[in-house]
């Protein structure tokens, strides 16, 4: 049973948040430090950017008006600083004075690339952007500030080069697919990893119940309007210091703190709503039959109709004309910021509810947040972060299920129901009835998910050079997935019942240490240390009921029938530690060396520890005096190191399944189970530079990466002298990956009143397999019949030696573009990768005068392939319309009819339309039906978003507020595509995941999902 949250939770929490803003100014305050910070170019003030005097904790935040206050500030003179990201860092001296209020305004230069950012991720304690060896990727709330987003999922897409975000699903609340950089591993989850304020929590994507066919991403957790900022590392190189599970990159999530000074208040409200684009195919006039106004036709398959028009109508097809409609979208938040000498305080809530654009499709989530930092002591700092999201979802059915909305009602005449005759009244005779609405409207999917993070810092600065940094997390995600059909119901008369609680906890240790020193007046060294532990617990339980009585709310009891229920149990646990030491030449050459070690409870019992080394170098040329002025920064930087993937909880364990026979119980073989089976190894080296000019106008980052995973996991066929058990997980794979990454920043046109900037982001990437321990079965390796197919890549999708991973394979029509008969290949042939190998991400913001800003993100990804099985499942019925015209003609050539009536076809078109109705294709019959036909390539471009945002003018809301902001956008706006489909994003999840964690099967296919709706929306944003 789904638990609630106790209505005493968001009390608690909103009086803390009062309390908190009260809290009064230290009564030994001495003196007061305020000002402005703005732009040296165009004088815009600058919000978020951190003040403070240098060598204490004293500081503060700037407004949305780039305004600043810093109590207590002691008697003398201090060195004040300012940091802002994208920014020089600014200095001044200071003067503070007991009881009297000193002013320091601030010009920040403008940089496209700045190396006195202070960085966290894959580093061993925070450290300067000019110290790190590899790429970074942030994207800071500065950022966001003006484009519609809710979630990190949004955020990350387009914006970080060679990180791709796929929108699987377009229902509320569907989560995507997030990778990074090339596939490296052919068994695990590519999840990556994510910290949230320095606390891990549970990272993968996980499938919801039944029908809906779709997964949930931990990402939708994370109120955008709580990030300050986000850190992305993309491969092994940077990774090391995480150790096991890292091979696919890690996400840094750091929400948003309080820091001395006046509480600052900021609300937002936002309205809007989703609408779902015609599904144009072809030239189809029914957009895959959801326009279902009037007569509809397909083409008869069977032979007493064969080539004629079944003509049908859908009565209860909406008064509108369209089964969508538009879906009603309504956000709120409020969130507080601010403090005292010692602590600061960031509280925030928020709530959406939203429609989509079916009915039943709903999604509510509400959030809480609190974030408290506290210094006792001037060389201790403690933080607790603690944050809970809810999140209660309503899907229609959808994808490959017997119930599903496209399915049905995509599938026009060969739908799953007929209409019953008070359904059908007033239908003319030869018209057949369908009444689509009575099965999907049956089916209740919805699921609870509820999380709560928390986590404790403790950070101990014994001297000036000497650190300590303690972290203790714990992380709780319950996601309760529930089916249900009502007794009475059109296809399950007695209805079912089946509901999936997955409960997924991590307890995460993690200690670092640092000791700075000088070796002489040139050289510095920095000695890092610490460790981690971290515990995972998982576990699902299921029950099904089904054959009820009788009508009413049903229970597990109320079923006549049930099926054995399901209790899913595993703790697996990870502890490590590491060393690094780095060395920095003049603060312009900086040497760091490391090392990793790790043991994981799925470990072989006779494998031991895994050791991951790592070694990066960056260099600052711009640094010397010979280098040009107006070239400011040139950063040549070079990284290596390992990071890995862990085998499965049971991988190395003898199991068995239980069995009963007439109520004896008994078991047979599951695995064999392996006792030297390790984690997957990825070693990746990556060279790159950064570089900016013309006053900051201009900045370019490039890096090349090449990665080798071995001893990749891979199930091994086990011979009769085992006991012929099928398969069991040994290190036995080699995998290898490129690519190159390139981000331009620039400020083509910046004066006073206008600022027009740009951000291009463009990676290309490929990869291979080199070694699956394969065996060829029968001598021609040509057929792909080697033993070590990996059988969880489904849907044509296949990890070869010498081939990308994945990849699509099929029978191809040799001679597609050729007006003649098709020609099949005899044999299985390469058609392309599953994932996208090109991405290109571009962005664009233009500010008029100081009050209206215009926003823009461009995406592509291209490269791979995708199957249409919408196209090919509605083809053999004859309801894809774009094959109709072919159909016809096939129809009339069978009758008798010239077979140079066919000459306008192409071969492919051919093969795709077939009307022989026998069976599957084949060389010596290509045009029989067959799904190879339909792979096609998935390249395709999307304008993500836009928004336009105007400030108001002060004298509008002076009264009320100190600054507010309304803001229009829209997402999902534009797509360009040759894909057939109805998106080259989607897929049904459960084909490539199952309904559990997120690593499973590879292949992707588009099948009956629904694809993204656009949205609509205005948002006020208020600070006071």
């Amino acid at each position: 049973m789904s638990r609630r949250a106790s209505p005493l939770v968001p009390l608690a929490v909103s009086a803390f948040a009062l309390l908190a803003a009260a809290f009064p100014a230290s009564a030994q305050e001495v003196g007061r430090v305020t000002g402005v910070v703005r732009a040296a170019d165009t004088q815009r003030p600058l919000a978020g950017a951190q003040v403070y005097i240098q060598g204490t904790r004293i500081g503060s935040l700037t407004g949305n008006d780039g305004r600043y206050l810093i109590v207590n500030v002691p008697a003398g003179t201090h060195d004040l600083r300012v940091t802002l990201i994208g920014y020089t860092q600014g200095a001044m001296s200071v003067t503070g004075r007991a009881g009297q209020t000193a002013t320091a305004d601030f010009l920040m230069k403008e940089t496209a690339v700045s190396l006195e950012g202070i960085v966290v991720t894959g580093t061993a304690a925070q450290v300067r952007a000019r110290e790190v060896g590899n790429a970074l990727a942030a994207v800071s709330s500065r950022e966001l500030a003006n484009i519609p987003v809710t979630n990190p999922e949004n955020i990350l897409g387009g914006r970080i080069p060679g990180l791709t975000v796929l929108q699987g699903n377009g229902q509320p609340g569907a989560g995507t697919t997030v990778r990074i950089r090339s596939q490296t591993t052919v068994s695990s989850t590519t999840d990556p990893l994510i910290y949230v304020d320095g606390i891990r929590i549970f990272h993968e994507t996980v499938g919801t119940q039944g029908g809906a066919r779709l997964g949930l991403s931990p990402l939708q957790d994370i109120a955008a309007e709580d990030i300050e900022r986000i850190e992305v590392i993309k491969g092994a190189s940077a990774a090391t210091l995480y150790g096991t599970e890292a091979a696919g990159g890690v996400i840094q999530i750091f929400t948003k703190r309080g820091m001395s000074g006046a509480p600052i208040w900021s609300a937002e409200l936002t309205g809007g709503f989703n609408n779902q684009p015609p599904m144009k195919i072809g030239n189809d006039p029914w957009d895959l039959f959801t326009k279902c106004a009037g007569e509809m036709y397909g083409i008869g398959m069977t032979t007493a109709t064969y080539g004629q028009e079944i003509k049908f109508v859908d009565t209860t097809c909406p008064e509108s004309g369209r089964w969508f409609k538009n879906g009603p979208v309504q956000r709120y938040s409020l969130s507080v910021r601010g403090g005292s000498t010692g602590m600061g305080y960031y509280v925030s809530a928020n709530y959406s509810d939203e429609d989509g654009t079916l009915p039943t499709q709903r999604a509510r989530l509400g959030g809480l947040r609190a974030n408290l930092d506290f210094a006792p002591t001037e060389n201790v700092k403690i933080q607790l972060n603690s944050a809970l999201a809810m999140r209660a979802l309503s899907f229609v059915e959808d994808g490959n299920s017997l119930r599903g909305f496209l399915l049905n009602v995509g599938r026009g005449y060969s739908g799953n129901y007929l209409g019953k005759p008070e359904d059908c009244v007033g239908v003319p005779a030869g018209v057949t009835c369908f009444a689509n609405e009575r099965i999907w409207l049956d089916a209740h999917n919805t699921t609870r998910s509820d999380r709560f993070t928390t986590g404790l810092t403790v950070t101990h600065d014994a001297s000036e050079a000497l650190t300590n940094r303690l972290s203790i997390g714990w992380d709780f995600d319950q996601i309760n997935n529930r089916r249900m059909q009502d007794w009475g119901a059109v296809l399950t008369a007695l209805g079912n019942l089946g509901n999936a609680i997955n409960y997924h906890t991590k307890l995460s240790i993690d200690y670092a240490g640092s000791w700075i020193r000088p070796i002489r007046s040139d050289l510095n060294s920095t000695f890092s240390w610490g460790g981690q532990i971290f515990r995972d617990q998982h576990r699902r339980t299921s029950y099904y009921t089904y054959d009820f009585a009788g009508p009413g709310v049903p229970t597990l009891e109320s079923g006549s029938r049930w099926d054995p229920p399901t209790d899913y149990n595993l703790t697996q646990t990870n502890a490590g530690f590491f060393l690094q030491e780095m060395l920095g030449y003049k603060d312009r050459a900086f040497l760091t060396l490391g090392l990793r070690v790790d043991g994981n409870s799925a470990f072989g019992e006779n494998f031991g520890l895994q050791q991951y080394p790592k070694a990066s170098l960056s260099y600052v040329l711009s640094d010397h005096a010979f280098w040009p002025k107006w070239f400011e920064t040139m950063k040549l930087r070079g990284a290596y190191g390992f990071s890995g993937k862990a085998p499965g909880a049971f991988a190395k364990l003898r199991t068995w399944s239980p069995v009963s026979d007439d109520g004896t119980p008994g078991f047979t073989p599951r695995d064999v189970g392996n006792p030297d089976v390790g984690p997957e190894r990825t070693r990746e080296i990556e060279f790159g530079f950064d570089a900016s000019m013309g006053q900051g106008r201009l900045g370019v980052e490039a890096t090349y990466y090449n990665a080798k995973t071995s001893d990749a996991l891979v199930g091994v066929s086990q011979p009769g002298s085992m006991g012929g058990w099928g398969t069991r997980t040994e290190n036995v794979g080699e995998l290898t990956a490129d690519g190159v990454e390139l981000q331009l920043n620039a400020a083509l046109y910046r004066t006073n009143f206008l600022e027009w900037r740009v951000r291009s982001n463009l990676a290309f990437s490929r990869n291979e397999a080199q070694d699956l321990n394969c065996q060829d079965l029968d001598g021609l390796p040509e057929n792909g019949r080697e033993s070590c197919q990996i059988v969880a890549v489904a849907n044509g999708a296949y990890i070869r030696v010498g081939r990308p991973v994945p990849e699509y394979w099929g029978y191809k029509i040799l001679n597609p573009d050729e007006h003649a008969a098709p020609i099949r290949s005899d044999s299985l042939l390469p058609i392309g990768p599953v994932m996208p190998t090109r991405l290109l991400g571009f962005s664009t913001s233009l500010s008029i005068g100081k009050r209206i800003t215009l926003e823009a993100l461009l995406e592509h990804q291209g490269g791979h392939y995708l199957p249409n099985y919408t196209g090919y499942q509605d083809e053999r019925r004859g309801v894809w319309y774009p094959c109709y015209e072919i159909q016809k003609v096939m129809a009339a050539v069978k009758a008798g009819g010239s077979a140079s009536l066919l000459d306008p076809y192409t071969a492919i078109e051919r093969a795709r339309c077939a009307t022989n109705i026998t069976g599957a294709g084949s060389s010596a019959n290509p045009a029989g039906h067959d799904s190879n036909y339909w792979i096609d390539k998935a390249d395709f471009w999307k304008l993500r978003s836009i928004s336009l945002s105007l400030e108001l003018p002060e004298k509008w809301v002076q009264r009320y507020a100190d600054r507010a902001t309304l803001i229009l956008a829209g997402r999902n706006l534009l797509k360009w595509t040759d894909f057939q489909g109805t998106d080259p994003e989607i897929e049904d999840y459960q084909d490539r995941a199952g309904a559990g964690s997120g690593a499973g099967a590879y292949g992707r296919r588009e099948y009956y999902s629904l694809p993204p709706a656009r949205s609509f929306l205005a948002t006020l944003r208020v600070t006071f």
